[in-house]
């Protein structure tokens, strides 16, 4: 599986640097890259292009929950069905838009609660890192 993780803005400080470790780690089991888009007017139209020709999962509060043994089902699945490039696409502080939304593959969310953009962005890469990691057995996950 390759994952791309598109931010509206830069983690900074210790979202900067706990994003650093988890690209690190998931770098050991996957191709991973963070790329960022400036926030604006313009934020919808670069999060689309540099999600092209993946696939798209966004992150959104009108998305489904899903457990990380939810998650590992589909990367299995992804991976399968030769959906191994994947791109996360993480809004801005006003979320996505409905456009973007329907152009997405999936669209989850973290769970019901209201996450920072820079927290949201770390608990997403620690369960790309946990499903990878556990797809690869290494015992970082524990059933």
């Amino acid at each position: 599986m390759k994952h791309r993780v598109i931010t509206v803005g830069r983690p900074s400080g210790w979202a900067k640097s706990a994003a650093e470790e988890f690209l690190k780690r998931i770098g050991g089991f996957t191709e991973v890259e963070l790329v960022s888009v400036k926030e604006g007017v313009k934020q919808e139209k670069e999060l689309l292009e540099k999600s092209e020709g993946w696939q798209r999962v966004a992150l959104d509060e009108k998305g489904k929950a899903q457990s990380t043994a939810d998650w590992k089902k589909e990367f299995d699945q992804w991976a399968r069905t030769g959906k191994g490039k994947t791109a996360w696409i993480l809004g801005g502080a006003d979320g996505h838009g409905e456009n973007l939304r329907t152009r997405c593959d999936r669209v989850v969310c973290l769970g019901p609660q209201t996450l920072s953009h820079d927290l949201a962005l770390v608990v997403l890469l620690e369960q790309i890192y946990r499903v990878e990691s556990w797809r690869a057995g290494h015992p970082y996950h524990r059933e």
